[in-house]
């Protein structure tokens, strides 16, 4: 198992900046935000290139891009503008291969699971089938998230069923589906089986007060729900079983930090991507006893 952090946590610096930031916490690797500052689609091969001998330097590999690209099930969105998706798809792919990356997010889009329907379903499997023809031999990772048509492990795998392609894996976010209010534990994972390929690692908390610091609402089936971000630990999910789940799984991918807590002046992006980093790893030490190499 590595330890990764996104470098949106790092998104008011530099790419450059947030690479340096990230190795100086300590991570193994770094997934990459696939928009401005850092990561934008209008990254060149030349770029690739520079960062990917910075990030020899530094000891950091990349575990992912996390692309905005896709959200084929998006029903204001027609044909030709799905079609450049997929181009803008394989540019992403062209760049990950020079950063030695395999995994690249995607996004199926469209509206919540309640309002989902078969045809949302049905386009979105047909678009991602052909993403995944022109990503190989990269992995195409469908982040399980609010307000998409997949929300759950279960759905998550229905899809992948439909897309059937061997290419097509799942980013697992305990968080998220804590907003969705889906099983995010360790039936999460014996359902995801083989399918789980990644995993981002960050804490919420269900909240009352909409005026509240950081406060953000979430559209599930029993009406809009409110939330806040939180230090790893701090918030309402309970992160242990999971890891433990993991663990008994043998998962040996990368585990990113992804918190979405505003930096303040008495708790900068170094401060909390440290704190998440070691609280990724009393988690991980917790549910293995025995260690070799990288957590």
């Amino acid at each position: 198992m590595q330890t990764a952090v996104m470098s949106k946590l790092f998104g008011e610096y530099s790419l450059d900046q947030a690479c340096e930031l990230t190795a100086a916490a300590g991570y193994d690797a770094i997934e990459l935000m696939g928009k401005a500052p850092h990561f934008g689609p209008e990254t060149t091969q030349e770029t690739a290139r520079e960062l990917r001998a910075h990030l020899d330097e530094l000891g950091l590999e990349v575990v992912g891009l996390a692309t905005y690209t896709g959200y084929y099930a998006n029903r204001e969105k027609n044909d030709d503008e799905r079609r450049d998706e997929l181009d803008a798809l394989e540019h992403y792919c062209e760049l990950a291969e020079l950063l030695e990356c395999e995994l690249i997010r995607h996004n199926p889009g469209g509206p919540p699971e309640h309002r989902a329907t078969e045809a949302d379903y049905a386009q979105a499997a047909t678009w991602l089938r052909r993403a995944a023809d022109r990503a190989i031999p990269l992995q195409i990772g469908i982040e399980i998230h609010p307000h998409s048509i997949v929300e759950t492990a279960s759905t998550a795998v229905e899809l992948f069923e439909r897309i059937d392609r061997d290419n097509v894996v799942a980013i697992h976010d305990a968080g998220n589906m804590y907003t969705s209010d889906a099983h995010y534990g360790p039936d999460s994972i014996s359902t995801l089986g083989d399918w789980l390929g990644h995993c981002h690692v960050k804490d919420e908390l269900q909240i009352a007060d909409s005026d509240a610091y950081g406060a953000y609402s979430v559209e599930r089936a029993d009406g809009e729900t409110l939330f806040r971000s939180c230090l790893l630990g701090t918030g309402g999910t309970d992160q242990q079983p999971l890891f433990e789940a993991l663990s008994d799984r043998g998962y040996d991918g990368a585990l990113t930090a992804e918190c979405h807590l505003a930096a303040t002046p008495t708790l900068d992006a170094s401060a909390i991507a440290s704190h998440e980093r070691r609280a990724i790893e009393a988690l991980w030490t917790g549910s293995t006893p025995h260690q070799n190499g990288r957590l």
